[in-house]
């Protein structure tokens, strides 16, 4: 049974890489032709196309009445965002970041992981937290909407003059090809993610490994392997700002939506320990990633590794 779970956990690999090739590129060619910032896809398309599933993993959780698994989702995917994913992208290639994306996202999602931490200081996130949230966040996505309809009317000149030069490429006679292969891309995405979960809880079980590690190790590098994949996609493709704002994004996504709609669902509850080895972490993790990427507006190879190092660490103390 653990050899047909590890099989089964290769396939959802190979599913995973192929759907991080076609979103990433369908995502960039979309925003090419319509004008709009790779960033902005970066932050809404792409980010919800690979949260998707720590929603769909942290709700079910919760609805099974296992919290822990639901926080450890999500706080771990918090981290492993940061540590595992921009660390390993900028090795592969070292990460441009958008001066915009440090002055607004960043500061956001730290803002949001405050809220987070005193919500729980009560050792509870409740209904009233999970409003909040989820509240937040439709403001946020509803202003970034609004963004993108303003850059969407100032980048027609250049559509247009895309569309002057594209010829017989397809790109602009054919875009709904782009929506395609975003759409098949993110499926892929989603299955492949599923399938790696499920195997990964498996073998945990099998090995009878505690659940509140499960939830923040196997579980959270499960769910954030779709960001793992774009972003490296991204950043081999040299697009920064869709590595980047993947990330960034997804992790408002992940503390704004997905913990809000699970504390909807039911009151979670929190351990002193959880916070501290969870939640501090995360918020740590956060803060280092603004002064990296601050230098020189990037994130180069050695401080890719340095964020390796750091989640190396936070494994470690959690295992």
């Amino acid at each position: 049974m653990v050899l047909v779970d590890a099989l089964l956990f290769l396939v959802g690999l190979t599913s995973l890489t192929l759907g991080a090739d076609w979103l990433v590129t369908g995502a960039s060619r979309v925003a090419e032709h319509r004008g709009v910032s790779p960033l902005l896809v970066g932050l809404t398309v792409v980010a919800f196309g690979t949260s998707a599933p720590e929603l769909v993993v942290s709700t079910t959780a919760v609805l099974a009445g296992k919290s822990g698994i639901a926080i450890g989702n999500v706080m771990g995917s918090t981290v492993a965002n940061v540590g595992l994913i921009v660390g390993l992208g900028a090795i592969v290639r070292p990460i441009n970041v958008h001066r915009k994306l440090l002055q607004r996202e960043a500061p956001l999602m730290v803002l949001v992981l405050a809220a987070v931490m005193v919500f729980a200081a009560n050792g509870v996130i409740g209904l009233l937290d999970g409003l909040i949230l989820v509240g937040g966040f439709t403001l946020y996505m509803l202003y970034l909407v609004r963004w993108g309809k303003s850059e969407s009317e100032t980048g027609q000149f250049q559509a247009a003059r895309i569309e002057a030069r594209a010829g017989d490429s397809g790109l602009v006679r054919r875009p709904y090809l782009n929506w395609l292969r975003v759409a098949f891309g993110t499926a892929l995405l989603l299955v492949g993610a599923s399938w790696m979960i499920d195997s990964a809880v498996k073998i945990a079980i099998a090995y009878q490994v505690p659940e509140e590690v499960v939830g923040a190790t196997m579980v959270a590098v499960g769910t954030s392997l779709p960001e793992l994949a774009s972003t490296i996609a991204a950043a081999a493709r040299g697009l920064g700002d869709i590595a980047i704002g993947n990330v960034i994004g997804s992790n408002i996504f992940n503390l704004g939506l997905v913990l809000g709609s699970a504390a909807l669902l039911s009151p979670l509850h929190l351990a002193p320990a959880t916070v501290a080895t969870q939640v501090v972490p995360a918020m740590i993790f956060c803060l280092v990633l603004i002064p990296l990427a601050y230098t020189g507006e990037r994130v180069n190879r050695f401080e890719g590794a340095l964020l390796l190092a750091g989640y190396a660490a936070f494994l470690y103390q959690v295992l």
